[in-house]
This record gives structure tokens, C-alpha cells and sequence, in this order.
């Protein structure tokens, strides 16, 4: 459920652009530091974006610094340095990677299944190496939040709303840990409506995986076991924009002094996440009109 909040590199400048991969560079050596080398394999976009909102937030200071990496080794890359945001954001990811490689033990099969199977000793030592650092209780909120989602996807409800729903709540918990009074609120906002538009969104990418498998799909559950026809994938599309503009309005609220990192948020809120969902509304789309030429 990961990799879909990224931002428009077309438009950012370049000096956010640098910044943009500076955060990432960051985060990925604070996850090194903080859960392990290994654990910095399973670093994706939306956690450099977790990190640019608690930035914000909190107003952290921020310092880059030109550094080399087993990736980059050649040439020194501009990097942040580590700071108490990129290490919340490090263990947070290692809890939920932990988590969610958990659940594909117990819902997957085939290939899926077997890279469950490698990955958990790995996912479960960076787990517990990030909770020596003490955010045991998001842990148990990121878990209990899964094990109810898990429990509504077995019941086979034809909804989509009440699943993401739950997701969102994980998110918002995941956002707002440990921020206080307005930040606490505007981050619970963000995150809520970030993690309602993931599920969905990763719900409609994997609708043509989840049909020819014959797994638990939401939108194959509420429209009988068959592909939203045009009109429904519009009113798909509007409840996407409603979640983002919803995200975007709590964004409005906030107060920062970090300028730069607070571009970068509004480019993948205002561009990069619209940008993902109309590529996935769009292959979905040519994808019904491949098979009603089958049929015909």
C-alpha cells in the first residue's frame, strides 16, 4: 500500500528538487542508523513525505550536507542531516513494514507469500530496534488498526468507504503521534484523508490483479463481482478529489517557517497524487474498454 504519494518532478524547482531528494537521501541513512542497513531497502516516497509534514509542523531545523552512499558512490549528494523527524519517521516505517509484511504471511499466496517469508526476519529485527527507541504505543495502534481492517476485509462487506475509513485512522495515528494541541489536529486531518485517498487508490490499482486471482477487492465486492462501468470509476474520481481537497484544507491551516519543504508538500498534494489517480483511473478505464471488446 505504498508508493503513490510522490511529487511532479517536472515542476518542481530545482532547488526543491534537491531538497526533495535531500529528505530521501536523509531518511534513508537515518533508517540505517536507527533499524538497520537492511531496513533501508524498504524506503518508499510516501515516507519522505511523512517526514516533510512533521517538519513542517514542527518547524524542525534543517541541515544538508554533501555526502557519498553505497548507491551514489562516486559523487557526493546533497543530503539532510539526521534530525528527530527523519528517526520518528524511520522507526515509524519499520513498524509498519513490519506489520504489513505480517498480514501478507497470513493473506497471501504464491510469489507474495514467499517474499513474506524472506522478508520477515529482516522487517521484524528492524521492528524491534526501532522500539528500543520507545514508540511502543504507536505500535500497538498500528497494530490493532490493521487487525480490525483485516477482521472488516474477512467479512466481505461490498464497501469501500468503511475500510478506508480504518486505514485512515491508522494514518492519522501515524501522522499526529506525539504533536500537540493545532499540530496535533491538522496532522490527524492530513493523515486521515491521505490514508482514505491510499486505500482507495491502491484498491483501484490492484482491481485487475484482485479479479483474475479471485482475492478481496472492495470495489469488485460493491459493484457484484464486476469493473466500475465509466460513470462509477467518475464517482470513484470524485471521492479521490473530495479525500485530497479535504488533506489540502487542513494543510492550509498550518503555520511554518520551513517555506521550502512546505512547496514540495503542496506539489504532491496539488499535483503528483492527482497526477497518480488519474493514471490509475485511466488504465482502469482502457482496461474495461479491453475487455468489452473481447466480448463482443
Amino acid at each position: 500500500m505504498f508508493g503513490y504519494v510522490k511529487v511532479e518532478h517536472s515542476e518542481l524547482k530545482v532547488r526543491e528538487y534537491e531538497a526533495y531528494r535531500g529528505v530521501y537521501c536523509g531518511l534513508c541513512r537515518s533508517m540505517g542508523k536507527c533499524t538497520g542497513q537492511c531496513s533501508r531497502m524498504t524506503l518508499s516516497y510516501d515516507f519522505a513525505f511523512l517526514a516533510l509534514l512533521r517538519m513542517c509542523l514542527e518547524n524542525t531545523e534543517i541541515k544538508f550536507s554533501p555526502r557519498r552512499c553505497l548507491a551514489h558512490p562516486l559523487k557526493k549528494r546533497s543530503m539532510m542531516e539526521r534530525n528527530a523527524v527523519l528517526d520518528y519517521c524511520s522507526r515509524t516505517a519499520a513498524i509498519l513494514n513490519y506489520h504489513k509484511i505480517k498480514d501478507d504471511l497470513s493473506d497471501e499466496r504464491g510469489f507474495k507469500r514467499l517474499r513474506a517469508v524472506l522478508a520477515y526476519p529482516l522487517v521484524a529485527h528492524a521492528r524491534k530496534k526501532a522500539l528500543k527507541a520507545g514508540p511502543s504505543e504507536l505500535d500497538a495502534k498500528i497494530s490493532e488498526g490493521l487487525r480490525s481492517l483485516a477482521e472488516l476485509e474477512a467479512r466481505a462487506l461490498p464497501s469501500v468507504d468503511a475500510p478506508a475509513e480504518i486505514f485512515g485512522n491508522i494514518l492519522a495515528d501515524i501522522v499526529s503521534f506525539g504533536l500537540e494541541e493545532s499540530a496535533h489536529r491538522i496532522a490527524r486531518a492530513v493523515g486521515k484523508s491521505v490514508g482514505k485517498w491510499i486505500y482507495i487508490i491502491d484498491a483501484l490499482d490492484d482491481l485487475s490483479d484482485d479479479e483474475k486471482k479471485k482475492r478481496y477487492n472492495p470495489f469488485l465486492l460493491l459493484y457484484g463481482g464486476v469493473r466500475p462501468t465509466e460513470e462509477q470509476m467518475a464517482l470513484i474520481s470524485d471521492a479521490l478529489k473530495v479525500e485530497l481537497c479535504s488533506a489540502e484544507a487542513a494543510l492550509d491551516l498550518m503555520e511554518t517557517e520551513r517555506a521550502a519543504m512546505m512547496s514540495i508538500l503542496e506539489n504532491i498534494m496539488y499535483l503528483g497524487m492527482p497526477n497518480t489517480a488519474k493514471r490509475i483511473i485511466d488504465d482502469n478505464k482502457d482496461q474495461k474498454k479491453g475487455i468489452n471488446v473481447q466480448n463482443e
